[in-house]
């Protein structure tokens, strides 16, 4: 349940702010067609949760949140850029997405690593780790 939670935050918080930039997402198993520009990708990545506690109730649920920045072939990486920088605004270190029940927090510097180029596209990874505390 908390690993889905999490997934509902960050996504939520990216959704958000992608509909006010008119920027599509595309969602894990949701059906998605690509625009003809920019879109983003979003990928949720857990990583083994951990008990902390004697009785083993009190769990960490950590991961890595990953959105890719994907711009068409052949128009350079400036406009990609921008978005990626705009994601690390987004996603801060210390970040807490709360939906009353859990809290999420990025404990990370989010990154954007150096773009991958295809036929077709050209995507900048935003990457950043996230961790939730549930007792």
């Amino acid at each position: 349940m908390s690993q889905q939670a999490i997934t509902q935050l960050l996504e939520a918080r990216l959704g958000n702010w992608a509909e006010t930039q008119g920027l599509q997402v595309a969602f894990d198993n949701i059906e998605f067609t690509p625009p003809d520009g920019i879109y983003l990708e979003s990928q949720v990545m857990p990583a083994t949760t951990t008990a902390i506690d004697l009785s083993r109730k009190a769990k960490v649920f950590r991961g890595v949140y990953q959105i890719n920045v994907i711009a068409p072939a052949g128009t350079g990486k400036s406009a990609g850029g921008s978005i990626a920088e705009q994601l690390i605004d987004l996603f801060p270190e210390n970040q807490e997405m709360s939906d009353g029940e859990l809290t999420c927090f990025i404990n990370s510097a989010p990154s954007a690593f150096a773009g991958i180029s295809t036929d077709t596209s050209y995507t900048i990874p935003v990457s950043m780790s996230y961790r939730a505390d549930v007792s």
